[in-house]
């Protein structure tokens, strides 16, 4: 059943399904967009040469990316999966990724740490944080790191609007990034609504910007959005 009221997603319209729900509805409005660097031939080159033993990917859209241009280059690495959907793309290519419990990137770097004498590659976007590069780099680790991908900020002029709505319930911030967007756009008033986060590095951005928030999700939307509904 499907009822006036609705909460706001920001997901990337790449990365966006429909998610059946029963008491309430979903509005996606992306506040970015990805976009993929294509194929560079002097990345290929590198990591032919820097033969990495472990690979880590961070995001089911870079998992895609580097499967389609670099994946040839590399010889039998080990993967590393920040979560099951990007663990699932790997699947479909090589045999099971290793994936941390927690599913973000100080879970990543306790399933690095056991392989410190690694040689690894991170594949990921633009805009991430520095949590696994610091962990790496303190810990003399060695790393090569390659954005393959842009993460751009959208418009979000339909924002304002449909947020305070008396027909919106409350908003799923999905990102960091997203999180910040979202703090330019509304401000710190949001008439009583409630904020939802996936994940505890997205969580603590929104608590630093001043957001209380009601519910925090491990990395998974579709569970995420059912446990709002319910």
């Amino acid at each position: 059943m499907v009822t006036s009221k609705y909460i706001i997603t920001t997901r990337p319209e790449i990365k966006f399904s429909p998610v059946r729900t029963e008491c309430i509805s979903i509005i996606n409005i992306p506040l970015t967009e990805l976009q993929e660097d294509g194929f560079n031939g002097n990345v290929a080159e590198e990591i032919a040469k820097y033969k990495p033993e472990i690979i880590v990917l961070t995001s089911s859209f870079g998992a895609l990316l580097f499967f389609k241009y670099y994946y040839k280059y590399v010889n039998s690495p080990k993967f590393i999966a920040i979560g099951n959907q990007t663990a699932e793309i790997i699947k479909k290519y090589e045999g099971n990724a290793e994936v941390p419990t927690a599913k973000d990137s100080y879970g990543v770097t306790n399933l690095l740490s056991k392989h410190s004498n690694a040689t690894i590659a991170l594949f990921r976007s633009n805009e991430t944080n520095n949590i696994i590069d610091d962990y790496l780099s303190s810990n003399g680790i060695k790393f090569h790191e390659y954005h393959i991908y842009k993460v751009m900020k959208l418009e979000t002029s339909k924002l304002k609007d449909l947020f305070f709505s008396d027909q919106c319930t409350g908003i799923l911030i999905t990102s960091s990034m997203e999180a910040r967007i979202f703090h330019d756009a509304i401000g710190l008033s949001i008439d009583g609504k409630k904020i939802y986060s996936i994940g505890e590095i997205t969580a603590k951005t929104l608590i630093d910007l001043g957001y209380n928030v009601f519910l925090t999700g491990k990395s998974d939307f579709e569970n995420m959005i059912k446990e709002i509904d319910k």
